[in-house]
């Protein structure tokens, strides 16, 4: 049986993979960041690196700390008064003036410049400026000054149900943005993969190839077989988006993205990449299972939408707590989604990520789901053997409902 097994599910793997709709599908979600590097690479090559022109208004002093100092990207000059400042950014030699008075800056920019001035940056230089000027007053040598600005050293770490960790907000940052990844992963996956699950059934059945295959077969090894299938097509498409994320990282090196998404990765603790992986897996098959079901009720190709729609919805509930529920996060209806079958692996991760859960408890939600996996596997198989080669007319949902009370 697990021989004809393998037929089965290498006869829809290589029939789905040499399609060209396969790879558009798998390179459909890659335009956006794509198109986002190609733009960025474009503008980065194509801008002026010029240092911006900066003019200071009737201020020696401040022109030398400021050429000195070099605190400053600017091409640093002085001029005369406001109204020549003006006139020579209309004039576009200028990018912008700057003025002090009553001990307060003011920074003018023209709006028509291609260089902008960063706030925040010209911000800090003057603060530099005006440290350095009140410790000369103070009579502070520079390693004093230097004592004065040296940061705290600060370790953060946190304290939870699974006891300390180190890491602080930037390892939780990184594992939630995994868990968020994780169950748009799902979501995109499981969109492309039970349409596509459905399809090949709704197909074989409206066109009544499903009698001569099972002839030959029987429905357990057809059940079976298009799952693993279907399944190696999945991992087929996790596979080609890892090694293209390695080839990234290496021939994109410096990239403003890429380092990034390398940053983000960096942070994630392992043993919650481990966890989250595992939920992606089983979870990704629970839902296979779940659409073979639906897809064995359907007549043609017109019902699939109808039939894998209520997966769709089911999907995004534990995506949609996980959104919402990080408020309330001890809300008894939400702890008890957290564990709840086919809601968990795009709920849990997140829990577990801002450490609202235990890692017990994480994996105690991991084990309801792979029971539910085996569960539905089981009660599947038999539904699909009893309406795999029935065509009734009635709604797919009064079908299901029939064969539950069976």
């Amino acid at each position: 049986m697990f021989k004809q097994m393998k037929l089965v599910a290498g006869q829809v793997y290589r029939t789905k993979i040499k399609t060209p709709t396969f790879w558009l599908t798998v390179l459909t979600p890659l335009l956006l960041p794509i198109i986002g590097l190609i733009i960025g690479f474009v503008i980065a090559k194509t801008s002026d690196h010029s240092p911006a022109r900066l003019a200071v208004v009737d201020n020696t002093a401040l022109v030398q700390t400021l050429k000195t100092g070099k605190v400053l990207d600017a091409k640093i000059s002085e001029v005369a008064d406001v109204k020549t400042a003006k006139q020579k950014i209309l004039d576009e030699k200028l990018d912008g003036y700057l003025v002090k008075e009553d001990g307060k800056y003011t920074l003018v920019a023209g709006t028509d410049s291609t260089t902008k001035f960063n706030e925040t940056t010209v911000k800090t230089a003057l603060s530099q400026i005006e440290l350095a000027e009140k410790a000369s007053h103070l009579k502070l040598t520079t390693e004093e000054l230097v004592s004065l600005q040296t940061p705290a050293n600060l370790t953060m770490k946190t304290l939870g149900k699974k006891g300390e960790s180190s890491g602080g907000e930037a390892k939780n940052a990184a594992n939630n943005a995994i868990s968020v990844l994780i169950s748009v992963v799902i979501f995109m996956l499981l969109m492309i993969y039970s349409n596509m699950l459905a399809q090949e059934i709704a197909n074989e059945k409206s066109n009544r190839i499903m009698e001569t295959l099972l002839a030959a077969t029987s429905t357990k090894v057809q059940y079976f077989g298009k799952i693993l299938g279907i399944g190696l097509l999945v991992l087929t498409h996790i596979v080609f988006y890892v090694v293209l994320g390695v080839v990234a990282a290496i021939v994109l090196k410096g990239n403003q993205m890429v380092e990034s998404a390398k940053s983000m990765v960096g942070g994630v603790d392992m043993s919650f990449l481990l966890y989250a992986v595992l939920m992606l897996i089983v979870g990704l098959a629970a839902y296979l299972f779940l659409t073979a079901i639906t897809a064995s009720l359907v007549n043609d190709q017109s019902q699939v939408q109808q039939a894998i729609a209520p997966i769709s919805y089911l999907s995004l509930v534990g995506y949609m707590a996980g959104i919402f529920g990080a408020e309330v996060p001890n809300n008894i209806v939400l702890k008890v989604l957290s564990y709840l079958p086919f809601v968990s692996p795009t709920f849990m991760p997140s829990r577990l990520a801002l450490e609202i859960s235990t890692s017990t408890e994480a994996y105690i939600a991991l084990a309801i789901q792979l029971i539910a996996l085996v569960l539905v596997a089981k009660f599947g198989e038999r539904i699909y053997a009893k309406n795999v080669l029935s065509y009734s007319d009635e709604k797919i949902f009064k079908q299901l409902i029939r064969n539950l009370k069976k």
